[in-house]
C-alpha cells in the first residue's frame, strides 16, 4: 500500500510538473498589432476614410479586412499588406447610427484591433430656394435608430428671429435614416430670409442645412464677355405683371406663372466695357430682387508646344470665358475634346481649369487653327494656331517567330525618327522569369535600319542564345526607347521555343527502336530526365513526354511507370520540389502522396517520419516525402504522436532539435518523467520479488 501511495503521489507530481511547463509555453502573437489609423476619425454617413499602419501593423503580404463595429458587422473594404506589414486603403462610411462605431481590420489571423469612428448626422433638401406652398423633400442620416425626428426653420439674418416648428416628424429607420418631405409654411413677406433647416432626434442627434425662403433673380452665367446670351429666371408672386432691367435700362417685360416663375434670355451687348451691372425684376412698382452680372475680357487661350504629331499632349491654359461653363475645342472645324470628354469646364471666373492638356488629333499633317468654346457662346480669339506634323514610322520585329533551343534570336529595328535613348529589351520565358534584360546597342545597316544583337554580340555578359534545357512555349519580348519626336515607346511581341524535330522524331518512334528507360535524375532546375536506351543510342527526355505515373513507394524506393516500361529510383535521387510531393492524407497507418506524376497511396512506416523540431507547441516532422507541421499529443520511448492537418503520424525524436531562443522543455521533462515512471515500476517489481 505504501508502494502505491508513492507511485500515486510521483504521477501527480509529474502531471502538476507538465502543467506548469505547458502553461510557461508561449502562446502564438498576434498578427495584427496595432490599431489602425483613420483619416478622417469622424464624419457623415458616406464619409471616404484611409485606413492605415505602418510597418508591423499586419503579417506581410496579407490581405487585411475592415470590419464596421465587429468581425461579424459589415465588411468596409480591404487592401494588401506590404513585405513590412504596413496597408492603406480607403473605405466608405455606411448606413448607420450616430456616435461612435469602431472601424476593425483582420488580416485573417484569430487577432484583430480597431479604431474609433464618430458618426456625425447630416440632412439634404431637394432645392436651396423656395415660397410658402413649396413641397420640399428633405433625408437625414447618422441619426439614432429608430427616433422621431422634430424639424425646424430658423431665420438667420432677421432682427427678430422667425422659429417655425414643421408638422412634419419623421422616424428614422434601424441605421439611423430618414427620407420625408414637408410643404413650406405661410409667412408673411417680412420675414422672408435665409433659413437654417434643423433636424434634431430624441437623442439629441441634430443636423442642419439651409434654405432661402424669398422672391428671388438668377443669372446663368453671372459672368463672361459681351456677346454671350444668359438666362435671367427666378420666382416672384404669382402671375403678376413685372419688368427686367439691364443696368437701370428696360429690357422685358411679362407676368410671371402660376408659381410666380419667370425666364428671359439677354445677350450682353458688345458696346459694354468690362465691369459688374445689376440685373432688376420690379413687379408691383416698389418690389424687386437683383443680381449683378459680370463682364470680362475677350476670352483668351494659350498653347504649348505649337507643334507636334497626332497623339502628343498639348498644355492649354485660357481666361475670359463665362462661368462654370462646359467648354468645347476645335481644331478648325474638328471637334478636339469638350467637357464630357474630361476637358473643362471654366472656373467660377472664368479660366480654363490648371493643369488643363488635349491630345493631337489624328489629323492629316498641317496647320490648323486651335477654338474654344463655351456652352453660353463665348469664344476664344483668333490667331492660335497648332502645326500638326507626320507622325514618325518606328517598327520593331523579332527576325522569326519560332525557335529551337540553342538556337540565337535577334531583332530588327526601321524608324523614320531618331532614339535619343534605348533601346532596351526584356525577354522572358512562359513563366514569365526574365532571361535577358539591357539597353542594346544598334548596328546600322541600311538607310533608317537597324540590327539588333546577332550571333555572339553581348548584353551584360549573356549571350542572345537559348538554353539546351530552356522552357518550351510561348516566350515574349518588350523593347523600350525614347525618340526625338514620337517621345517614349514600346514594341512587345510574342514568340514560341519548340521542341527540336529529330528528338520529337525520336519520342515518336521509341516503340520501335527498342526503347527503354534506364535511369532517372533531376536537373538542377527540378526538371525530372528520364535516361532512354534505344538501339540507335541514348536519349534523354522529361519524363512528363513518356506518360509517366508514379505507382509504388515502398520504404525509400519509388516505383514509375512509363510508356516504355517501368523504371524503380530512389527517393534521395528524386528532388521533392521536382517531384511536387505533398501529403494529403493520413488514416489508418497509409498516407495518400500527391505528386506530378499523379497520387499513390504508401504505409506510414515508408516515411521515415522523424520529429526534427519544436517551436512552441508546433512540431515539425520531416519525412522522405516532405515536411509536415503539428502537435505532439504523446511520447511513447522515443517515438511521439503528431497530429497534424492532414493526420496523424508517429514520428522517431532521436533528432529533435530546439530553435536558438526556444528549448522544448516540455519533450525532456516528458521524456524523463517517462523515464522515472520506468525505473520506479522497475524497483517495485524488484521489490515484489524478494518479497516473494
Amino acid at each position: 500500500m505504501q508502494i502505491s501511495k508513492k507511485i500515486y503521489t510521483t504521477l501527480i507530481i509529474a502531471v502538476l510538473t507538465m502543467s506548469a511547463i505547458m502553461a510557461a509555453i508561449p502562446m502564438a502573437s498576434a498578427e495584427i498589432t496595432n490599431a489602425p489609423t483613420l483619416a478622417p476619425t469622424s464624419g457623415a454617413v458616406g464619409t471616404e476614410v484611409n485606413v492605415s499602419s505602418a510597418a508591423g501593423g499586419a503579417s506581410p503580404f496579407s490581405t487585411v479586412t475592415a470590419y464596421l463595429d465587429a468581425l461579424s458587422g459589415m465588411v468596409l473594404g480591404s487592401g494588401s499588406a506590404t513585405n513590412t506589414g504596413a496597408y492603406s486603403f480607403n473605405v466608405t462610411v455606411p448606413s448607420t447610427t450616430a456616435g461612435d462605431h469602431y472601424i476593425v481590420v483582420n488580416d485573417g489571423e484569430t487577432e484583430s484591433n480597431g479604431t474609433i469612428f464618430t458618426v456625425t448626422p447630416r440632412i439634404t433638401v431637394s432645392v436651396t430656394r423656395a415660397l410658402p406652398g413649396d413641397s420640399v423633400a428633405v433625408s437625414g442620416d447618422g441619426f439614432g435608430g429608430t427616433r422621431s425626428v422634430a424639424l425646424i426653420l430658423n431665420s438667420t439674418t432677421l432682427a427678430t428671429a422667425n422659429t417655425v416648428t414643421l408638422s412634419t416628424s419623421p422616424t428614422t429607420d434601424v441605421n439611423g435614416s430618414f427620407a420625408t418631405t414637408f410643404v413650406v409654411p405661410a409667412m408673411n413677406t417680412s420675414v422672408y430670409d435665409i433659413y437654417t433647416l434643423i433636424a434634431n432626434d430624441t437623442l439629441g442627434n441634430n443636423a442642419n442645412t439651409t434654405i432661402t425662403i424669398d422672391y428671388y433673380i438668377i443669372l446663368t452665367p453671372a459672368l463672361g464677355p459681351t456677346g454671350i446670351t444668359t438666362t435671367i429666371n427666378g420666382r416672384i408672386v404669382a402671375n403678376t405683371a413685372y419688368q427686367l432691367t439691364f443696368n437701370g435700362a428696360g429690357i422685358a417685360t411679362g407676368t410671371s406663372s402660376s408659381d410666380g416663375s419667370y425666364t428671359f434670355a439677354y445677350t450682353i451687348p458688345n458696346v459694354l466695357g468690362t465691369g459688374i451691372y445689376p440685373v432688376q425684376i420690379v413687379w408691383a412698382t416698389v418690389n424687386n430682387r437683383t443680381a449683378n452680372f459680370t463682364v470680362t475680357p475677350s476670352p483668351t487661350i494659350n498653347i504649348t508646344p505649337i507643334t507636334g504629331f497626332a497623339g502628343a499632349t498639348v498644355d492649354i491654359t485660357g481666361s475670359g470665358f463665362s462661368g462654370r461653363a462646359d467648354v468645347t475645342l476645335y481644331f478648325g472645324s474638328t471637334v478636339v475634346n469638350n467637357t464630357a470628354g474630361g476637358f473643362g469646364p471654366t472656373t467660377a471666373g472664368g479660366a480654363l481649369p490648371t493643369g488643363l492638356t488635349f491630345v493631337v488629333p489624328a489629323l492629316a499633317p498641317g496647320i490648323y487653327s486651335v477654338s474654344v468654346v463655351d456652352q453660353y457662346g463665348a469664344t476664344s480669339a483668333a490667331g492660335v494656331y497648332f502645326t500638326i506634323t507626320a507622325t514618325p514610322v518606328t517598327q520593331v520585329n523579332i527576325n522569326a517567330n519560332e525557335y529551337y533551343p540553342m538556337d540565337i534570336i535577334s531583332f530588327s529595328i526601321y524608324t523614320t525618327d531618331n532614339f535619343t535613348s534605348g533601346p532596351t529589351v526584356t525577354v522572358r520565358d512562359p513563366s514569365g522569369m526574365t532571361v535577358w534584360m539591357g539597353a542594346w546597342s544598334l548596328t546600322a545597316t541600311g538607310v533608317n535600319t537597324w540590327r539588333m544583337l546577332y550571333m555572339n554580340e553581348m548584353i551584360n555578359g549573356n549571350y542572345m542564345q537559348l538554353a539546351a534545357d530552356c522552357p518550351l512555349g510561348t516566350w515574349n519580348w518588350t523593347i523600350t526607347y525614347t525618340a526625338d519626336v514620337a517621345g517614349a515607346k514600346t514594341a512587345t511581341g510574342l514568340f514560341n521555343v519548340v521542341e527540336m524535330p529529330t528528338m520529337q522524331t525520336v519520342l515518336d518512334r521509341l516503340d520501335e527502336l527498342d526503347a527503354s528507360i534506364t535511369d532517372v535524375i533531376t536537373t538542377t532546375e527540378n526538371d525530372i530526365i528520364a535516361v532512354v536506351n534505344t538501339k540507335t543510342g541514348t536519349i534523354m527526355t522529361d519524363i512528363s513526354s513518356l506518360d509517366a505515373q508514379l505507382t509504388s513507394i515502398d520504404g525509400g524506393i519509388a516505383t514509375i511507370s512509363t510508356s516504355i516500361g517501368d523504371i524503380q529510383t530512389t527517393l534521395a535521387g528524386l528532388s521533392m520540389d521536382a517531384l511536387g510531393a505533398d501529403i494529403t492524407t493520413i488514416k489508418n497507418g497509409v498516407a495518400t502522396i500527391q505528386t506530378n506524376l499523379g497520387t499513390v497511396s504508401t504505409a506510414v512506416s515508408n516515411l521515415d517520419a522523424k520529429l526534427t523540431n519544436v517551436q512552441g507547441d508546433v512540431a515539425t516532422v520531416l519525412t522522405n516525402m516532405g515536411t509536415l507541421d503539428g502537435k505532439v499529443t504523446s511520447i511513447d520511448g522515443k517515438v511521439a504522436t503528431v497530429e497534424t492537418d492532414v493526420g496523424t503520424i508517429q514520428a522517431d525524436v532521436s533528432d529533435v532539435k530546439a530553435s536558438a531562443d526556444q528549448t522544448p522543455v516540455w519533450i525532456a521533462v516528458v521524456l524523463s518523467l517517462v523515464a522515472a515512471i520506468a525505473a520506479i515500476f522497475a524497483v517495485i517489481t524488484i521489490r515484489q520479488k524478494i518479497a516473494g
